[in-house]
């Protein structure tokens, strides 16, 4: 099967998935993808995720599934406490044998707060919030057996996805989704290595073997954003973490990050969190 990750996906060998509980605060991830489904749950705090150019809010108590290749950027505000549960695509394959060829679709009844008219959807949402919440207080204690609980719940979790919100992809889309995806691909992982450099447009087209105008209309249409400001945004997310864990001063920091245009920067980083570099350290 044609490989389209651009993030490699760490497992925990005792639960064959990757999971987590953090606490962060003002951190943004920028546009990527990777084979595995991804489920975001906030305990605490506020977080924007956005799937495929579409923007969703989570507020505490609040959850949303990411499927298998869908281009996605999360930024939680302030402080959050967060679960993050990656399940890798072969063990997806394994457990729903036609997970290939479907989708799990919760656009419509995503939040705590959704509007549900059908008892058995909001059953189904009530339900996979309790797994997940159990899921987090298993992996926090530990108890004897923990595998096997905690495997337990995972099908569960992946049972009632399947039996409520899953739809059927359409062969013909998901096929040029993917040779997309693998064109990007070297473009991703070269701005990744090298955003503390000058990144030409002429440099980032040749990489997905496209002429520079086209190659904007393309990375836009399949990441959601431009290519100048998924750029950016790399670079944002390093100064964010620089700041939050150096003492450098705020010139040097921008400009081992690849950060030319101050006044442009400044203006980016107002408008994504509210304040300038210097109070977003002091707070």
């Amino acid at each position: 099967m044609t490989q389209y990750t651009h993030e490699e996906v760490q497992t925990e060998s005792a639960i064959h998935v990757k999971f987590m509980i953090y606490e962060d605060s003002n951190h943004l991830v920028t546009e990527h993808w990777h084979r595995s489904m991804e489920v975001v749950y906030l305990y605490e705090g506020e977080m924007d995720v956005t799937i495929n150019s579409r923007k969703y809010k989570l507020l505490s108590g609040d959850f949303i599934v990411i499927n298998s290749a869908d281009i996605h950027a999360t930024q939680c505000y302030e402080h959050a406490k967060v679960l993050l549960l990656q399940i890798p695509f072969d063990f997806l394959q394994h457990a729903i044998p036609d997970y290939d060829n479907i989708r799990f679709d919760m656009d419509k009844n995503m939040t705590k707060n959704s509007d549900l008219s059908d008892s058995r959807t909001s059953d189904a949402l009530l339900k996979l919030r309790q797994i997940l919440t159990s899921m987090g207080s298993l992996y926090e204690e530990k108890p004897q057996g923990y595998s096997l609980r905690f495997s337990s719940l995972l099908y569960d979790f992946l049972y009632t996805l399947v039996i409520h919100y899953q739809v059927s992809i359409d062969s013909t889309a998901k096929i040029q989704s993917q040779k997309n995806l693998k064109r990007l691909e070297p473009v991703i992982h070269y701005v990744k290595k090298h955003y503390k450099e000058v990144i030409s447009l002429e440099e980032a087209s040749s990489l997905a073997a496209l002429n520079p105008e086209y190659f904007c209309r393309f990375f836009k249409k399949n990441m959601g954003t431009t290519f100048t400001t998924y750029v950016n945004s790399v670079r944002l997310a390093h100064v964010c973490e620089d700041l939050k864990n150096t003492d450098y001063n705020i010139g040097t920091i921008l400009e081992q990050n690849g950060i030319t245009n101050y006044k442009l920067f400044m203006k980016n980083f107002k408008h994504l969190y509210g304040c300038t570099p210097k109070e977003f350290r002091r707070n």
